[in-house]
């Protein structure tokens, strides 16, 4: 009798064993851990993206009142950011080596000190130098001081809302990775309705930025084509007309998510809204501004901008649903 109550103690040991042994494989292919990590790959590619091109822009220092080396090492910083959420990514979607400890690692200490310099630096501080410290309208453009002015306030704060998009989406979807391999779970319907509501408010701002900024120069400058453009970075204005509506479908899609994160319902419009906002912008201030105004170049870097802008929105409206889902079936 002794022999067959080890016997069953072993089988139990067995059967627990197993249980972990199957909780443990599921954590590496369920949707949300799949998903979460090809998208943390797709948005550190566009964070290395953009650090590249703006290094090359900056790879020949040139004296001025603002530092071009500090603009050259906050690129550089940016490119190890995108760098290192790629061979974390792909280390957990090829391989399955990696652990919450090194998701950590790659969060805080390539993202957080690389991220405040590049947003300090290239959103912030050279910017507001230059509207400081320049204070001449190009002779291409019919504006005045003060109309050139708010132009470049509004595209300074349209910069910080794209820039937090990027970089801020990346650490987001970061997390989301980092959650699922330390519980194997999303993070609750409470989190996850306040992730969709900040992003669709980011998105409604970037929108509100767009319309206030082309209006100013329609206003001012009349209809175009402007040969040369109106190059504010963000804002790259051919036709101010296509930059008020891609401006104004920001906003629509940004202030549906927030209708979506509140009622708790219409998940799948606001997605499909949210994926056809982005369809826009690539064909009014991707495509066409960037042909048209001789920046060809400048075209990968505005869609995965825009690409970060509107798909927070849609993958946090995605999460949000699943979250409800699984509350439902607990």
């Amino acid at each position: 009798m002794a022999v067959d109550a080890e016997k069953v103690d072993l089988s139990s040991t067995d059967a627990e064993l197993d249980v972990e042994d199957q909780k443990e494989s599921n954590k590496w292919v369920s949707r949300g851990f799949l998903t979460a990590v090809g998208l943390f790959i797709l948005w550190s590619y566009l964070v290395m993206n953009e650090g590249a091109m703006r290094a090359f822009r900056f790879s020949d220092p040139q004296p001025g009142p603002f530092s071009q080396s500090l603009l050259l090492v906050s690129a550089c910083g940016e490119i190890l950011f995108g760098l290192a959420g790629v061979l974390v990514g792909g280390a957990l979607i090829l391989v399955k080596a990696g652990n919450k400890m090194i998701t950590t690692a790659c969060l805080d200490g390539f993202g957080v000190c690389p991220g405040m310099v590049r947003v300090r630096g290239m959103v912030l501080a050279a910017p507001i130098n230059d509207l400081v410290n320049d204070r001449q309208v190009p002779a291409a453009y019919s504006l005045t001081l003060p109309q050139y002015d708010c132009v470049r306030v509004f595209a300074l704060l349209a910069g910080l809302s794209w820039c937090f998009a990027l970089q801020g989406g990346q650490f987001m979807i970061g997390n989301v990775v980092r959650t699922h391999q330390a519980d194997g779970k999303s993070q609750g319907s409470a989190y996850s309705k306040k992730r969709l509501l900040l992003w669709s408010i980011n998105l409604t701002l970037g929108g509100l930025y767009f319309i206030i900024g082309g209006s100013v120069v329609r206003a001012y400058m009349g209809p175009g084509p402007y040969d040369p453009p109106v190059v504010e970075e963000p804002m790259l204005i051919v036709y101010p007309e296509l930059t008020i509506t891609a401006g104004v479908f920001h906003l629509l899609a940004g202030v549906f998510g927030c209708v979506v994160g509140l009622t708790r319902k219409w998940f799948t419009p606001c997605i499909a809204m949210v994926a056809f906002t982005w369809v826009l912008s690539l064909a009014t201030i991707v495509w066409p501004q960037s042909y048209l105004g001789g920046f060809p170049g400048g075209t990968t870097l505005l869609a995965g901008l825009t690409l970060t802008l509107c798909g927070n929105v849609a993958y946090s409206c995605s999460e949000f649903a699943q979250a409800i889902q699984e509350e439902k079936e607990e």
